[in-house]
């Protein structure tokens, strides 16, 4: 299942049209709306064939996992207005084609999560049912943070719908703890109540186990919600 976003004007980089295409956007109304329809699927089809192809690569980051990412500049700079200032600082630092603080805030987070994100950066769809190694919503925090910090409004709004919509006992706690670090009320309350209402399956994931270790407030403050329950 593919979840398409809902693409700002001016959000995704335009692609070339032949010429044999771009006549369709003359003529009646009906004319110009299949004309745009296909412009559309052309660009769609050719960002997505460049991050397939990974032809003429400029860019390298790193994952926390010490993967590459061949990457390029052209749809980084044109999706995210964070990169494309950080490109145009004059004397910019830049590691394997990338400035520095780009690379450095990437290499936070592990390999999926930046496959999912850099996926729906050139494409403008994600996958929501593959396994959990490698499903979209499996790694929909990580996929938040980097779209708020590289302020791409689109995978935003598709991350957060996943975190109201698709929570999982693996990534509950996630989402509950990026509720509360961006002061989002309704969202740490819903996972809150996800969390109580599936606590058997939460308590043995990863993320619960952690907070237990860390002897967390966050640990304890759920465990007074289930306890009211």
């Amino acid at each position: 299942m593919l979840v398409y976003c809902s693409v700002k004007k001016g959000s995704m980089p335009r692609g070339s049209i032949s010429p044999g295409t771009s006549k369709m956007c003359d003529g009646g109304d009906s004319d110009v709306e299949r004309g745009r329809q296909r412009c559309q699927k052309n660009a769609g089809l050719m960002w997505n064939s460049l991050w397939c192809s990974k032809d003429f690569s400029d860019v390298t980051l790193h994952s926390s996992d010490g993967v590459p990412f061949k990457l390029h500049k052209l749809p980084l700079v044109a999706r995210s207005p964070v990169m494309s200032e950080a490109w145009k600082t004059p004397e910019v630092e830049l590691v394997d084609g990338a400035p520095l603080e780009v690379a450095q805030f990437v290499r936070q987070f592990p390999f999926v999560a930046l496959k999912n994100f850099f996926y729906a950066l050139y494409t403008g769809s994600c996958d929501i049912i593959k396994d959990r190694r490698t499903a979209f919503h499996h790694f929909c925090t990580d996929i938040y943070s980097l779209a708020h910090h590289f302020q791409v409004q689109d995978i935003m709004d598709m991350s957060y719908f996943l975190m109201k919509n698709r929570k999982l006992p693996s990534n509950a706690v996630e989402i509950y703890l990026l509720a509360v670090e961006v002061k989002d009320e309704t969202l740490r309350s819903d996972a809150e109540r996800y969390i109580v209402s599936r606590r058997q399956d939460v308590m043995k994931s990863e993320a619960w186990l952690e907070l237990k270790d860390q002897k967390s407030p966050v640990y304890t403050e759920l465990l007074e919600a289930m306890a009211l329950v």
